[in-house]
């Protein structure tokens, strides 16, 4: 954002899907992003559909001059645990993990930043803080309470959320690994 160009913000719609999966598996902490990759046309179909918790209805797409930088899936948390079924139940079998195992990792009365993602080249820009923060602002203006998960090991990640408010709140079991669960209270 040093040359002038200004982020812009917008819904995601069908033509994203790839770049949200993308989002998705990179805040789950596979490395695509890194490696110029992009997911399969599984996940893919997996943010097509409006039934999902990754659905492109669920996810910002962060642009500078028109080209996506990065993203932002969040959800309000009621009916999350009948959704978390409908997404996963279809990939079950091909998880390193049990998905069903999995603790809810928001509830009613909450806003759940569930991923965010930012391309490698435009990082240390201030464009993860700017995401988080438009987040915030979205569950506040829904009038529900902003969360998410952070891992224990990100420490830069913990200090922008710590930075922005988030105080530990418990721990997740998620994705087969352990999470801190951080809550935004109302400044």
């Amino acid at each position: 954002m040093s040359d002038g160009a200004a982020l812009t913000y917008r819904p995601a719609t069908p033509a994203d899907a790839r770049f949200v999966a993308l989002v998705m598996m990179e805040a789950v902490g596979y490395d695509l992003m890194e490696r110029g990759e992009m997911p399969g046309d599984d996940l893919t179909a997996t943010c097509l559909s409006t039934e999902t918790l990754y659905s492109y209805r669920n996810a910002t797409i962060f642009e500078l001059n028109g080209k996506p930088v990065g993203g932002l899936i969040a959800y309000d948390g009621n009916g999350y645990h009948e959704v978390k079924v409908r997404t996963f139940a279809p990939i079950r079998d091909r998880l390193s993990f049990d998905p069903m195992a999995m603790d809810d990792e928001t509830r009613e009365g909450e806003y759940y930043l569930d991923s965010a993602a930012v391309l490698p080249r435009f990082r240390g820009q201030g464009i993860g803080r700017y995401i988080i923060e438009y987040g915030v602002k979205q569950a506040r203006e829904r009038g529900l309470l902003p969360i998410l998960a952070c891992d224990p090991g990100n420490t830069g990640a913990y200090r922008l959320y710590t930075s922005l408010g988030f105080v530990e709140d418990g721990h997740l079991h998620i994705f087969g690994e352990d999470y801190l669960r951080m809550t935004c209270p109302v400044k």
